[in-house]
């Protein structure tokens, strides 16, 4: 009899320890393979970031009021969009130059006025003023726009898309059931040449609106 309580008690000892055994392999298999998948997701993400569409553009359109602003201007015209641009920078440094000439700092940031016809591109380049210069220079003229109701285009985004925020503020026009009235105006808010982000610079895009 005791022989069999003894025979009894090692069998159960050796299953119980079988069991325990069995029990350990399959956690630190389990615990292996979640180690192996952790890392691979890891590894996936390290190597495989979000790819950027490289158009950030956001344009957000409201309706707003223009306050009475001196400008000095100067104009040209061109046949196409890259003469369009390079006389467009040539006007702005013969401002700079003469602002720094009479000691002068404009009160905001430039603005272009720009328009087409008959395939001639128009350009009047515009520095904001708190004051006229004691002697108009040769080239320059004044324009002060009035106190009126309009719409702009917040426009942020590579330069070269702002046809975009002309669309966009025609658009707004028309769901809101208002006219442009005259040439839009754009407003260089940030500055091409601080900026690094080049793909993100603001442009506001004007147009009185009745």
């Amino acid at each position: 009899m005791k022989f069999i309580l003894s025979l009894l008690i090692i069998m159960l000892v050796s299953v119980s320890c079988k069991y325990m055994n069995d029990s350990a392999t399959k956690l630190s298999q389990e615990a292996s393979d979640s180690a192996r998948i952790s890392d691979s997701i890891a590894s996936h993400q390290t190597l495989t970031p979000l790819a950027s569409t490289g158009d950030e553009t956001v344009i957000n359109v409201e309706p707003t009021l223009i306050r009475p602003q001196l400008f000095l201007m100067m104009k040209d015209v061109a046949q196409d969009e890259k003469e369009a641009s390079e006389k467009q920078a040539t006007m702005y440094n013969n401002l700079d130059f003469i602002l720094k000439k009479y000691s002068l700092q404009p009160v905001g940031s430039p603005t272009l006025w720009r328009y087409q016809k008959q395939n001639i591109y128009f350009i009047e380049a515009g520095i904001p003023l708190d004051r006229k210069l004691p002697h108009l220079e040769p080239g320059t003229y004044y324009k002060k726009t009035t106190r009126c109701k309009a719409a702009v285009a917040h426009f942020f985004g590579k330069r070269s898309l702002l046809p975009r925020a002309f669309d966009s503020l025609t658009t707004w026009l028309k769901e809101n059931h208002q006219k442009a009235v005259g040439v839009a105006w754009e407003v260089f808010t940030s500055d091409a040449k601080v900026m690094k982000q080049k793909d993100f610079l603001e442009t506001d895009v004007y147009v009185e609106a009745k």
